[in-house]
């Protein structure tokens, strides 16, 4: 399998070949070589790029090829624990014991691969609430809070929360979702005596990816908003700014936003997005007046440099949860870019790295997902 940041991943399924070319040579050590036919993957590779070996539990081995400096390199390396690579050079890493949430289980799938959901305590409790139809975003993301019962977005580490929720409700996603698209399937099978029926299947199909497409995106807004509205911080969500556009959180409010006399130097927006890829362009014109814009994002791996370059640009600053950030390397974690943990800032800083906060809008910074203003109420519109 190829990967690059431009197209489609390139996949080929062929025979491999392990052996010691040396077995017949009992005075010489082992000498193990792979060999694969040609296939489009190792055609499109070059030098650079990074190649990665897994064995699967059915025995075929998964090869990834990952093209240089690109998303897909630099996630395939957090996903496996590669951080001393060497050009020219292998290395072995071992993540049998490793856990899987919910960024490497949808890193996984996007290379074909099935992750299963094995703790099903909570699918119970959510079939007899929903039956087999998804509830609204709303429900589904304020049922996966309160399913953590340890976890206080009024105090605890902003950053282990958005982690905690997001993670949960992936998880409860793929559990429920397995359940419904089973459910539907008995109801309404497309496959009868061998044969599929083609207009049936993807009707189904179309289903399960809208509702995939539609839910990760929304709900990780929800759960931004709950900790906003658990620490008391003034924004609203939805608002229109100039030519209809709706950036998903302005600070304080629409009516600072519309107001002339409102300091500019008071106003901060918020994007959020799962995975920036180049959606995160259209977050350049959301709010004018703003001339520094902020992006929430949780994906590792996701910002490449050649991006981050684009997002400076555009005066657009990274907002994520400090275990996101560790997951790139020093050039980006260090403070030649702006890109900042959530606990210790974000839409209530100024400007950009070398910019001098606004002492009116930091209390509580050490602690907050966004610095609160003195005003707690909060405005939501359809």
């Amino acid at each position: 399998m190829y990967l690059g940041d431009d197209d489609a991943p390139v996949v080929a399924d062929l025979e491999t070949t392990w052996y010691d070319a040396r077995r017949n040579k009992p005075n010489r050590s082992a000498e193990w070589r792979l060999y694969y036919a040609a296939c489009e993957p190792i055609r499109m590779a070059r030098p650079g790029d990074l190649m990665c070996f897994g064995m699967l539990r059915d025995n075929r081995l998964l090869i990834v090829i990952t093209q240089h400096d690109s998303t897909a390199e630099a996630q395939a390396k957090w996903l496996f624990g590669i951080d001393d690579e060497q050009e020219g050079a292998f290395r072995f890493h071992d993540n049998t014991e490793r856990e899987l949430d919910a960024f490497g289980a949808q890193i996984f799938e996007a290379l074909g691969i099935n992750v299963e959901v094995r703790d099903d305590t909570h699918l119970p409790e959510m079939i007899g609430r929903w039956g087999y139809r998804f509830p609204s975003n709303e429900e589904f993301a304020s049922f996966s809070q309160s399913s953590l019962t340890d976890v206080d977005p009024a105090h605890d580490d902003p950053d282990d929360v958005v982690i905690e929720y997001y993670d949960r409700s992936y998880l409860l996603f793929k559990l429920y979702e397995r359940a419904v698209i089973q459910h539907d399937y008995d109801a309404a099978p497309f496959v009868s005596d061998g044969i599929i029926d083609v207009d049936s299947f993807t009707s189904f199909y179309t289903s399960v990816r809208n509702r995939r497409m539609s839910r990760a995106g929304k709900v990780l807004e929800i759960h931004i908003a709950h900790i906003l509205d658990a620490r008391g911080i003034e924004y609203e969500a939805q608002a229109r700014t100039e030519n209809g556009k709706k950036p998903d959180f302005l600070f304080p409010s629409q009516a600072a936003y519309e107001d002339p006399t409102f300091p500019e130097t008071q106003l901060r927006m918020l994007a959020s997005k799962t995975s920036i890829k180049d959606r995160f362009r259209q977050v350049a014109d959301e709010a004018n007046r703003i001339r520094d814009k902020h992006l929430f994002t949780l994906t590792p791996g996701d910002v490449t440099h050649p991006k981050l370059a684009q997002l400076d640009e555009l005066h657009i600053h990274l907002v994520m949860p400090k275990v996101v950030k560790e997951s790139y390397d020093d050039l980006i974690q260090g403070g030649d870019h702006d890109v900042l943990p959530v606990h210790r800032g974000g839409p209530g800083t100024s400007g950009g790295p070398s910019s001098k906060p606004d002492p009116s809008l930091t209390a509580r910074r050490e602690s907050s997902l966004i610095s609160p203003t003195v005003r707690r109420r909060r405005r939501r519109r359809s």
